[in-house]
């Protein structure tokens, strides 16, 4: 496999991007929200700091979630929320984000709030300042959300803590011994990890409206949710090759690379060409959701658009999340970089042609002239 060339993102400014069509990640218009970024992504950043200092974080893990960029980590994904909303559902996937960098992936902690502990309200003992972050989140949750939606949540943070440890252990015996997983199963873990089993639990918070059982335990709607983590899974090892290769971390790219003897940039193309063949087939599914889960769920039709607005959305964060940026992949002396290209863009309405001015040859009538 060749040596894959990363520099800091300051010794690239002079060096063009690659612009081939095969780092062109095509994304339907539909799936894109009319607004770009919330109007309360600041402030909801700010206010979530200020939390994570009164939960105790250390002066460094504040450092770390400031560059994280959490503005735009919820406000992209969850562009029309009020301040309140963006407010909590940014607590919680920043949260869940710092938490995976700090304890999850050092193996030294994994989830520990279990739903009957939330739904008894009985705190659990020995609660480290993350679990305490969660056990605020979730007894603010508990206000609302049936004792269901508690159980399906807990469980998917459940089952996301668990393949974080596996996907953790992997990535432990391949700095010991050298060996690259392959790379059917790191995606597969990629996809378990990626977290949006769980986000979509938080698309029924925002709208204050639950599905029933038998919506999500419909084959169509599960499909839905894994092509969803596929997406965002997919997206996140393109958009941080270059900070996962300066700090020697398992990536898709590079799994690929090594497994396919090919190229940085073909393997690049390779998670693109994944990339769009899931969202072809997450809408072509989705298109048959119809008429049987608007019987069963009369908000389906939102729940499904909700789901590829937050898709793209952290999609387009990972792509300009300052963390990513730091450093730029270079090959042939251009920078590797996919970009997003919408696909049926809908055209301008052209605009009314204004009324020609009559110009009075003789000047201006008299008052009250009857120019018939």
């Amino acid at each position: 496999m060749r040596p894959v060339r990363v520099l800091p993102a300051t010794d690239v400014a002079h060096l063009a991007r690659d612009e081939s069509r095969l780092l062109r990640l095509a994304v339907p218009w539909h799936w894109k929200s009319p607004v770009s970024i919330s109007p309360h992504a600041g402030a909801a950043a700010a206010a979530i700091l200020e939390w994570f200092e009164q939960l105790g974080c250390t002066a460094a893990e504040l450092d770390r979630a400031e560059r994280f960029d959490i503005g735009g980590y919820v406000g992209i994904p969850f562009p029309t929320l009020d301040c309140e909303q963006t407010t909590r559902i940014g607590k919680y996937l920043a949260l869940w984000l710092l938490w995976d960098d700090v304890h999850v992936e050092q193996l030294s902690n994994d989830w520990r709030i279990d739903a009957a502990a939330v739904l008894g309200n009985r705190r659990p003992p020995g609660l480290t300042r993350f679990d305490e972050g969660w056990w605020q989140l979730m007894q603010e949750f508990r206000v609302n959300r049936s004792p269901t939606w508690i159980r399906r949540l807990c469980d998917a943070m459940q089952q996301w803590s668990d393949a974080a440890a596996a996907e953790a252990a992997v990535a432990f015996h391949h700095h010991e011994t050298g060996e690259v997983p392959p790379f059917a199963d790191q995606l597969e873990r990629r996809i378990a990890t990626i977290g949006m089993y769980g986000t979509a639990c938080l698309l029924e918070e925002i709208h204050d409206d639950e599905p029933p059982i038998a919506f999500h335990a419909h084959p169509i709607v599960q499909m839905l949710q894994y092509l969803s983590s596929k997406i965002v899974g997919l997206g996140n090892d393109m958009f941080s090759l270059a900070k996962d290769c300066v700090e020697n971390q398992l990536n898709l790219v590079s799994t690929l690379m090594h497994e396919s003897s090919v190229g940085v940039r073909d393997a690049l193309a390779m998670l693109v060409r994944l990339h769009d063949e899931a969202l072809v087939q997450f809408d072509h599914l989705a298109a048959q959701i119809e008429p049987w889960a608007i019987r069963i769920y009369p908000g389906a039709e939102r729940w499904v658009q909700d789901l590829r607005v937050a898709s793209l959305g952290f999609s387009l964060w990972e792509s300009q999340a300052p963390r990513y940026l730091a450093h730029q992949i270079v090959d042939n002396e251009r920078v590797l970089l996919p970009r997003f290209s919408y696909l049926d863009q809908p055209q301008p309405k052209p605009q009314a042609q204004p009324k020609p001015q009559i110009v009075e040859a003789f000047g201006p009538l008299a008052a009250g002239h009857d120019c018939r």
